[in-house]
C-alpha cells in the first residue's frame, strides 16, 4: 500500500479491518502488538482501535506492557540508565507467560477467553517477542512532540519539568534508539505510522 494520510480515527478503523481479516482467515486467537516510542499515541490508538473493532463485531481485549513494569525498588542492572530501562524495567518473563496462557485457550487477560488480544507498549517488537504477534503496528511522532507530551503527561509524577526532561533524554529517548538499531522495529512492522500535523502517515506491508 502506498503511504496514506490518515485522521486518528481513519487510522483506528483501517488497523481494526486488518484485525478482522486476519481473524476472518484464521477463526484462531489473535495476538496485536502495537508498539512505539513513549508518548508516541499508543494508548489513546489502541482505545480507538478496540471501538472501531468492536464496530465490526470484533471483541477485543486490551493488553498495556505497563501492567509488567517491575517497580525500579526492585530492578538490578549495571547497565546505563537507558540500557536498563530497555532490559529491565518490565517483567518479560510474565507478559511471554500470560501470552502462552492466552493462546494455549485459558483466560489469562479477561474473564472469558479472548478472540483478540491487542497489547500496547514499548518494546514490543524486540526480536525475542516478535514470533508471538499476528499483526504488529509500529506508530512514531517526531522527538519534540514526545518531550512536550511528556512533560503534560509526567510532570506531576516526576515533580517538575526539569525531571521530566531528564529522564527522557537520559533514559527513554537513548532506550529507543538502542531498541531500532538492535531490533529493526519499523522493519519489522506490518504496519507503520508517523504522526505529524495532526495526521498519521501510514504505510502498511
Amino acid at each position: 500500500m502506498a503511504d496514506q494520510r490518515m485522521s486518528q480515527s481513519e487510522f483506528a478503523a483501517y488497523i481494526a479491518q486488518r484485525i478482522r481479516t486476519g481473524y476472518s482467515q484464521s477463526r484462531t486467537l489473535q495476538l496485536i502488538a502495537l508498539s512505539g516510542p513513549d508518548c508516541a499515541g499508543k494508548s489513546t490508538l489502541a482505545v480507538d482501535v478496540r471501538e472501531q473493532s468492536n464496530r465490526l463485531g470484533l471483541d477485543i481485549t486490551l493488553l498495556s506492557i505497563d501492567a509488567f513494569l517491575i517497580p525500579r525498588s526492585l530492578r538490578t542492572s549495571n547497565a546505563s540508565e537507558s540500557i536498563a530501562y530497555f532490559e529491565n524495567a518490565f517483567d518479560y518473563a510474565a507478559l511471554v507467560q500470560t501470552l502462552e496462557t492466552t493462546k494455549s485457550g485459558s483466560s489469562a487477560v479477561s474473564s472469558n477467553p479472548p478472540e483478540i488480544v491487542l497489547v500496547e507498549g514499548v518494546f514490543l517488537l524486540r526480536s525475542e517477542l516478535c514470533h508471538w504477534w499476528d499483526l504488529t503496528v509500529w506508530v512514531d511522532v517526531d522527538t519534540s512532540v514526545i518531550m512536550d507530551r511528556a512533560v503534560k503527561r509526567d510532570k506531576e509524577y516526576f515533580g517538575d519539568e526539569e525531571t521530566v526532561r531528564h529522564v527522557y533524554q537520559n533514559r527513554c529517548l537513548p532506550a529507543q534508539d538502542y531498541h531500532i538499531r538492535r531490533d529493526s522495529p519499523k522493519q519489522k512492522a506490518d504496519i507503520t505510522a508517523t504522526f505529524e500535523k495532526e495526521l498519521w502517515t501510514v504505510h502498511a506491508a
